[in-house]
Protein backbone atom coordinates (compact mmCIF):
# COMPACT_ATOMS: atom_id res chain seq x y z
CA UNK A 1 0.00 0.00 0.00
CA UNK A 2 1.45 3.35 -1.02
CA UNK A 3 1.86 6.08 1.54
CA UNK A 4 0.30 9.34 0.35
CA UNK A 5 2.87 11.25 2.35
CA UNK A 6 5.68 9.85 0.25
CA UNK A 7 3.96 9.86 -3.14
CA UNK A 8 2.33 13.31 -3.04
CA UNK A 9 4.98 15.82 -4.16
CA UNK A 10 3.49 18.59 -2.03
CA UNK A 11 3.84 16.59 1.17
CA UNK A 12 7.26 15.42 0.03
CA UNK A 13 8.37 19.08 -0.11
CA UNK A 14 7.11 19.59 3.45
CA UNK A 15 9.16 16.56 4.47
CA UNK A 16 12.24 17.96 2.72
CA UNK A 17 11.89 21.35 4.42
CA UNK A 18 11.64 19.64 7.81
CA UNK A 19 14.65 17.45 6.99
CA UNK A 20 16.60 20.62 6.23
CA UNK A 21 15.54 21.98 9.63
CA UNK A 22 16.74 18.74 11.26
CA UNK A 23 20.19 19.20 9.74
CA UNK A 24 20.34 22.91 10.67
CA UNK A 25 19.35 22.36 14.31
CA UNK A 26 21.50 19.25 14.65
CA UNK A 27 24.58 21.12 13.39
CA UNK A 28 23.92 23.95 15.81
CA UNK A 29 23.40 21.51 18.68
CA UNK A 30 26.67 19.71 17.98
CA UNK A 31 28.51 23.03 17.66
CA UNK A 32 27.09 24.36 20.93
CA UNK A 33 27.65 21.13 22.87
CA UNK A 34 31.00 19.94 21.58
CA UNK A 35 32.71 22.80 19.72
CA UNK A 36 31.58 25.74 21.81
CA UNK A 37 34.65 27.98 21.54
CA UNK A 38 35.29 27.43 17.80
CA UNK A 39 31.59 27.97 17.05
CA UNK A 40 31.58 31.21 19.04
CA UNK A 41 34.66 32.43 17.16
CA UNK A 42 33.11 31.49 13.82
CA UNK A 43 29.91 33.36 14.69
CA UNK A 44 31.88 36.24 16.23
CA UNK A 45 30.01 35.94 19.52
CA UNK A 46 31.54 36.20 23.00
CA UNK A 47 31.40 33.13 25.20
CA UNK A 48 29.67 33.54 28.55
CA UNK A 49 31.73 32.76 31.66
CA UNK A 50 29.33 29.96 32.61
CA UNK A 51 28.52 27.66 29.68
CA UNK A 52 25.79 25.66 31.46
CA UNK A 53 22.84 27.57 29.99
CA UNK A 54 24.38 27.76 26.54
CA UNK A 55 25.06 24.03 26.43
CA UNK A 56 21.61 23.28 27.84
CA UNK A 57 20.25 25.16 24.80
CA UNK A 58 22.28 22.71 22.73
CA UNK A 59 20.37 19.88 24.41
CA UNK A 60 17.09 21.59 23.49
CA UNK A 61 18.28 21.87 19.89
CA UNK A 62 18.95 18.12 19.87
CA UNK A 63 15.42 17.50 21.12
CA UNK A 64 14.02 19.88 18.51
CA UNK A 65 15.95 18.16 15.72
CA UNK A 66 14.68 14.82 16.96
CA UNK A 67 11.11 16.06 17.01
CA UNK A 68 11.47 17.44 13.48
CA UNK A 69 12.42 13.95 12.27
CA UNK A 70 8.75 12.97 12.72
CA UNK A 71 7.34 15.35 10.07
CA UNK A 72 10.45 14.82 7.95
CA UNK A 73 9.42 11.17 7.64
CA UNK A 74 5.61 11.49 7.93
CA UNK A 75 4.71 15.11 7.11
CA UNK A 76 0.97 14.66 6.82
CA UNK A 77 0.61 12.70 10.03
CA UNK A 78 2.77 15.17 12.00
CA UNK A 79 1.61 18.37 10.30
CA UNK A 80 0.87 19.84 13.73
CA UNK A 81 4.59 19.85 14.46
CA UNK A 82 5.14 21.73 11.20
CA UNK A 83 2.59 24.34 12.32
CA UNK A 84 4.37 24.72 15.66
CA UNK A 85 7.69 25.03 13.79
CA UNK A 86 6.25 27.88 11.70
CA UNK A 87 5.24 29.77 14.84
CA UNK A 88 8.40 28.91 16.77
CA UNK A 89 10.71 29.95 13.96
CA UNK A 90 8.83 33.21 13.56
CA UNK A 91 9.17 33.81 17.30
CA UNK A 92 12.90 33.16 16.94
CA UNK A 93 13.04 35.70 14.13
CA UNK A 94 11.29 38.33 16.26
CA UNK A 95 13.46 37.67 19.31
CA UNK A 96 16.82 37.48 17.53
CA UNK A 97 15.91 40.42 15.29
CA UNK A 98 15.13 42.39 18.44
CA UNK A 99 18.50 41.46 19.93
CA UNK A 100 20.24 42.69 16.79
CA UNK A 101 18.09 45.83 16.60
CA UNK A 102 18.93 46.56 20.23
CA UNK A 103 22.65 46.65 19.47
CA UNK A 104 23.53 42.96 19.37
CA UNK A 105 26.09 41.51 16.99
CA UNK A 106 25.29 41.23 13.29
CA UNK A 107 25.30 37.46 13.78
CA UNK A 108 21.90 37.80 15.44
CA UNK A 109 20.49 39.33 12.28
CA UNK A 110 21.76 36.36 10.29
CA UNK A 111 20.25 33.90 12.75
CA UNK A 112 16.98 35.87 12.75
CA UNK A 113 16.82 35.72 8.96
CA UNK A 114 17.51 31.98 9.02
CA UNK A 115 14.56 31.52 11.38
CA UNK A 116 12.39 33.69 9.13
CA UNK A 117 13.44 31.61 6.12
CA UNK A 118 12.41 28.38 7.83
CA UNK A 119 9.15 29.88 9.09
CA UNK A 120 8.12 31.05 5.64
CA UNK A 121 9.36 27.89 3.92
CA UNK A 122 7.51 25.54 6.27
CA UNK A 123 4.40 27.72 6.25
CA UNK A 124 4.11 28.09 2.49
CA UNK A 125 4.78 24.41 1.84
CA UNK A 126 2.31 23.33 4.53
CA UNK A 127 -0.46 25.56 3.16
CA UNK A 128 0.18 24.25 -0.36
CA UNK A 129 0.14 20.63 0.81
CA UNK A 130 -3.07 21.07 2.80
CA UNK A 131 -4.84 22.74 -0.13
CA UNK A 132 -4.58 19.45 -1.96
Amino acid sequence: MENRETTDPRWRLVACSMALAVVYDLLFAVAVLFFTAPAARLLRLPLPDDLVHMRFNGVFLLVLAGMYVLPATHPRRYRGIVSVAVIGRFAGFVYLGGVWYGGGAATFLGLALADLFFSVLHGVLLVRARSN
